[in-house]
């Protein structure tokens, strides 16, 4: 939700002509991203205490009250802008919860989480397009990032010439929105980049706020561009005719099983991924291992909580923790290695560009040190992270809930 406030200040004096109060008058619209809708709002009039004056100020709060033509704006401007919008609080998660019964045809159960994930990609799109916050765009690639997971991993639920089809048009989407997520993740990381660093070197930084920035505006517009080009258009229009088109015998090795089935056999088949992955990781193992290791744990993370209604609830949460914590010092990892080499890169290209002086580059470098040394931390800190999932109590939880029932083989009686 979008909502610009214009405010117009004015002066309560008193006959010795000082300012005793002050008025603000605040006319606001909304914009709801998601709908499409705006409107104005009541205007709203607020009273600026002066110091020393709180007596005036307090007289002027009653007589204002006794107007007839005014009553008191009890609700926060947000809440009455989702009202006019016709939404209510918290409606909106980006992390839809899925309601799915065991039993269903797993073609019918995927399709719903890939639908619903449409919803929440589409739902940002007016956000991102506009820059209104950096979250929309987050979100929107969250949803397209489940929604390959989902396409890659539930497998033999749709035909495979359609999932492949999707497959490539939504990592062209995850490409074309990377760059504009790229600067907003180093932007809002910015304070905390001079903070790491002394006073004096933090301060030398600046130029390379000013670089970012100043990259910002074109890559934005080729975002926009992309969200509305015809191949965004097409990729938004089969995908939902594919996925609310009317139920049909499938003719897939996997669409008529039970959901259940086919969740508890994927799933499965993840857990023993992970755990054999990371048994491999030895001290002298590349990054690229750890890398693999990380992929394979988001699949699982993402198809857990895809199929959560089908578990107990509070073991699959507990066990979304656990991947959750094995995700942060996985992704700490990657991310700040790629940190730095990002660093790395823009400090040759300010410095080609004659954007950098020698004590940013010096700053800079001084960064880059501050983040490898981190990125060592965490690399420290895996293998008591990776023996808490691979904890014997964490394993039989596992077990207990995803490792499919074997159907005994009946053999002939003779």
């Amino acid at each position: 939700m979008g909502i610009h406030t214009r405010v117009r200040h004015l002066n309560l004096c008193n006959p010795r002509d000082q300012t005793v109060a002050r008025l603000g008058l605040e006319e606001s619209r909304f914009r709801d991203p998601r709908s499409g809708a705006t409107g104005d709002l009541r205007p709203r009039l607020r009273i600026l205490p002066v110091r020393g004056h709180a007596r005036e100020a307090e007289a002027l709060r009653d007589a204002l009250a006794g107007l007839s033509e005014l009553e008191p704006a009890d609700s926060p401007l947000l809440l009455e802008a989702l009202a006019a919008a016709g939404r209510q609080p918290a409606d909106y998660s980006s992390k839809p919860a899925y309601s799915l019964e065991p039993q269903a045809r797993a073609d019918l159960a995927t399709g719903e989480i890939l639908l619903a994930l449409l919803n929440t990609l589409e739902a940002n799109l007016d956000g991102t397009r506009a820059n209104l916050d950096s979250e929309f765009l987050h979100d929107l690639r969250v949803a397209t990032r489940r929604t390959r997971s989902a396409l890659g991993q539930v497998r033999g639920v749709f035909p495979e010439d359609q999932v492949t089809h999707f497959k490539e048009e939504f990592a062209w989407l995850q490409q074309v929105t990377g760059p504009v997520r790229d600067l907003d993740v180093y932007l809002l990381a910015f304070d905390s980049y001079r903070q790491a660093l002394p006073a004096p070197l933090g301060a030398d930084l600046e130029p390379l706020r000013e670089f970012l920035q100043s990259s910002y505006a074109g890559e934005q517009e080729r975002l926009v561009q992309a969200l509305d080009s015809d191949r965004f258009t097409r990729l938004q229009t089969d995908w939902r005719a594919f996925l609310e088109a009317p139920a049909a015998a499938p003719d897939t090795p996997n669409g008529a099983r039970p959901i259940k089935e086919v969740a508890d056999r994927r799933i499965w088949a993840l857990v023993r991924r992970v755990r054999r992955e990371g048994r491999a990781i030895r001290p002298e193992s590349p990054p690229q291992d750890l890398h693999e290791l990380r992929k394979s744990c988001k699949k699982l993370r993402y198809l857990i909580e895809f199929f959560q209604s089908l578990y107990p609830k509070e073991q699959s949460r507990a066990l979304i923790a656990l991947m959750k914590d094995l995700l942060d010092n996985l992704g700490g990892y990657q991310d700040l290695a790629v940190q730095a080499a990002h660093l790395r890169d823009l400090a040759q290209r300010m410095s080609d560009a004659g954007a950098a002086s020698p004590p940013t580059l010096l700053a800079m470098g001084a960064l880059i040190g501050n983040l490898l040394e981190r990125q060592q931390q965490a690399r420290e800190a895996f293998d008591p992270v990776f023996a808490e999932y691979q904890d014997r109590a964490n394993q039989r939880a596992f077990r207990s809930l995803f490792r499919p029932v074997r159907t005994p083989v009946r053999t002939a009686s003779k």
